[in-house]
């Protein structure tokens, strides 16, 4: 049975050739999906300036077009505290807008793996910055940064949106 399944993935695998051609068409694709602002990113970890990584499933950032629409945590502070209620602490806890996207500009140097994106937007009243790299793997590095509160680094994977 173990032969059978060796056997089964030695000609399941890919040459050299076909592997690169696999890899330069999605490499392709993705880097279309970012100049069309069309693609979802799901996190999978979040870095706060002040605190531990942690690992996260089930949130997500949406580009799409002219808005970005996010649901993720926040583990940051206000640069000027003020006293809160618990339902706002228990908001702030979590950053859930969709917001039109301004200056949404893409990178993409020849030969480079990465690519750079950057967009502001307004979560809530408060304008905020977002720069994400992503490689050409598909895997995306984020730095969300609002203004007058910490700044927070997240991670995850694109997922192309149709």
């Amino acid at each position: 049975m173990l032969m059978a399944a060796l056997l089964m993935a030695a000609c399941a695998t890919l040459t050299p050739e076909q592997k690169a051609a696999r890899e330069a068409a999605a490499k392709a694709y993705l880097k279309k999906a970012l100049v069309s602002q069309k693609y979802k990113i799901n996190l999978t970890s979040i870095r706060p300036m002040r605190g531990v990584e942690r690992t996260l499933a089930g949130p997500w950032i949406r580009v799409d077009s002219t808005t970005v629409e996010c649901e993720m945590p926040y583990a940051g502070l206000d640069d000027i505290p003020h006293p809160k209620t618990r339902s706002e602490v228990r908001m702030e806890s979590r950053l859930e807008f969709k917001s039109p996207m301004s200056d949404y500009v893409t990178t993409i140097h020849p030969g480079d793996e990465d690519a750079i994106v950057t967009f502001n937007a307004e979560d809530h009243g408060f304008k905020c910055k977002f720069t994400i790299v992503i490689g050409n793997t598909g895997e995306a590095k984020i730095h969300y940064e609002p203004e007058g509160r910490d700044f927070i680094d997240y991670e995850g994977y694109v997922v192309i949106q149709k």
